[in-house]
């Protein structure tokens, strides 16, 4: 460790405090220790001082090790834990161990403690690095898993435009000569034809803009937004609103941008589906170390405690916790839903 390590000790004896100091320097331990003897010591230094590990005497005036160790729990530090004591039973022992102590030392045996510190702070340490990779592993899986997606979905895309869209195509020139040289009667079911053609193409040309990835490159993430809200199909009457004000710098990591445009379609398709809604609207805004994206409609809403939550809302979720991003649904039958995602940036 480059720097000092920090050793919070609750202890009301001062003798005894200074007998684990004075082993621990023995040992060649560089460290900065504070020592308190009351909660409320203990909670403000836990706080304030971050201890790298914390030492604890069982029985202290109106509060014990056991205590301390659900406060440090509490309070969200997993620093490792040592009870350090002069006397205690071997049930008693056993079950702080088992709420989390790493170890534990009694104060006629403290040639221990040295040995017992280290290896708590190596375990803690491997605990670290493993959960660091598992981490990494479950990022490059997700990512893995969208650039899957994105190609699978720009696969079906391109085929629905090239093929399917060309031979509609022919279709209609087909039709529209052979509409020029019948009768009335046959006109009419030409048109008919030709209207439900358009319809077809039509249909192919949204279902193809919704699958394929757009290209962001060169194009600012609000930029892409105007356009996908302007390309969006007349026959869902409902009325968008886009709001990129405070979005006054473009972000340069493209699969964030790609993220928040997946994600603006994916709720727009949720709110037309499932919302009955008439208005809905989308809030861009960035500040240096984040990015804010808020999608709003009036629709019918839904207790979020109750909901399961669909494919939608979960594709969401992974995209942005691939980001270490938060997304917060706010919602109440009869009152709408409000999606916020919030994804920290680098600058």
């Amino acid at each position: 460790m480059d720097r000092l390590l920090k050793i919070l000790h609750l202890e009301d004896l001062v003798a005894d405090a200074e007998m684990v100091a004075r082993v621990l320097r023995k040992a060649k331990l560089l460290f900065d220790i504070r020592v308190v003897i009351d909660r409320s010591d203990f909670l403000h230094a836990l706080r304030e001082f971050k201890p790298d590990i914390i030492l604890s005497d069982h029985s202290l005036p109106a509060f014990n090790s056991l205590e301390a160790l659900k406060i440090t729990r509490e309070e969200g530090v997993h620093s490792p834990f040592i009870l350090v004591t002069a006397t205690v039973s071997e049930e008693y022992a056993v079950s702080v161990i088992k709420e989390g102590a790493s170890d534990y030392i009694l104060k006629d045996r403290l040639e221990r403690l040295p040995n017992a510190v280290q290896n708590a702070l190596d375990k803690r340490r491997t605990e670290e690095e493993l959960a660091r990779q598992r981490d990494l592993q479950q990022k490059l899986i997700m990512e893995t898993s969208i650039q899957v997606q994105e190609r699978e979905r720009e696969q079906i895309g391109k085929e629905l435009h090239d093929n399917i869209n060309q031979i509609l195509a022919a279709a209609k020139l087909y039709l529209d000569i052979a509409a020029k040289d019948k009768d009335g009667s046959q006109e009419e079911a030409l048109d008919k034809c030709q209207r439900n053609l358009n319809l077809a193409m039509e249909e192919i040309r949204q279902l193809s803009q919704s699958l394929v990835a757009p290209s962001l490159d060169g194009m600012g993430l609000d930029q892409a937004l105007r356009k996908l809200l302007d390309n969006f199909p007349l026959s869902a009457s409902l009325r968008l609103d886009l709001d990129t004000d405070r979005y006054t710098r473009d972000i340069s990591d493209e699969g964030i941008k790609l993220t928040c445009y997946r994600i603006v379609q994916v709720q727009l398709n949720n709110i037309v589906r499932h919302a009955h809604a008439k208005s809905a609207s989308i809030v861009l805004d960035r500040a240096p170390d984040r990015l804010r994206l808020t999608i709003r409609d009036d629709g019918v809403g839904f207790n979020p405690a109750k909901k399961t939550g669909g494919i939608g809302l979960r594709n969401i979720q992974n995209r942005v916790g691939f980001y270490n991003g938060a997304v917060q649904v706010d919602s109440a039958p009869g009152e709408g839903c409000t999606l916020t995602i919030a994804i920290p940036l680098n600058g």
